[in-house]
């Protein structure tokens, strides 16, 4: 697979996250802090460059190609870092239940944790193209939970008014299942083309049904509410 079309495929990611974290963040710009400017950044500029890296690619310009990659490497730096700036943020929020400060916390954490995975193995195969391609566009899956989440639910209330007929909890699942769906029609695609299965996706997909199995078990988990609370303060 060349990835020939990548690039265009890759613009609609790009508008579920800016879309999602549009009424958190960018109708918000002037009220926000300096780590909320420094996330809200590198998670945009990243989900460009999985737009400008398969274009060159497919362009042919392997040299621009590992030179944007390069840089990708800090840029994906960046989101990890300014994205654990930004996990406290759900504990002592008196706009979420418990259960959700700290099983969106377990969330956040499994989704950094998930998308350094999926950097770190791009990187490691980086000379099997294949895999390397599919690891990077894995990369893009794991925020979409959070934005998908906030795209489906702030309309819901501006249309609906507070509380939303559908619980955010559900909302949270109810992403968790579209997400799912969308890398299964991938890992779909590549065994009808080629008749075999890449683990980036199962990864995801492995990944994104741990944590929302688990993630109001782990709102509701003594040791793990404590552990959040030992961060915040």
């Amino acid at each position: 697979m060349k990835f020939p079309k990548t690039h265009l495929w890759m613009v609609l990611p790009f508008f579920v996250a800016f879309a999602g974290f549009y009424f958190s963040y960018w109708s918000k710009l002037s009220e926000v802090p300096f780590h909320q400017h420094l996330h809200g950044l590198t998670a945009t500029a990243w989900y460009l460059l999985l737009i400008i890296q398969p274009w060159l690619f497919h362009q042919k310009n392997l040299k621009l190609h590992r030179q944007v990659g390069f840089v990708g490497l800090f840029l994906a730096g960046g989101v990890v870092f300014s994205a654990l700036q930004i996990v406290p943020n759900n504990i002592g929020n008196e706009n979420l239940s418990t259960v959700l400060q700290y099983g969106l916390t377990w969330i956040d954490f499994m989704v950094i944790l998930g998308f350094s995975s999926s950097i770190i193995l791009a990187m490691l195969n980086s000379n099997n193209l294949p895999v390397h391609g599919r690891y990077m566009i894995s990369s893009a899956f794991w925020a979409l939970i959070p934005a998908l989440s906030r795209l489906i639910y702030f309309p819901m209330i501006m249309t609906t008014g507070f509380p939303a007929p559908i619980s955010f909890i559900a909302v949270i699942y109810i992403s968790i299942a579209a997400c799912v769906a969308a890398v299964g029609v991938l890992i779909w695609l590549d065994f009808r083309s080629e008749n075999k299965v890449y683990r980036p996706y199962l990864l995801v997909i492995a990944g994104t049904l741990f944590y929302g199995l688990t993630f109001v078990y782990m709102g509701e988990a003594a040791w793990w509410i404590d552990f959040c609370n030992s961060i915040k303060s």
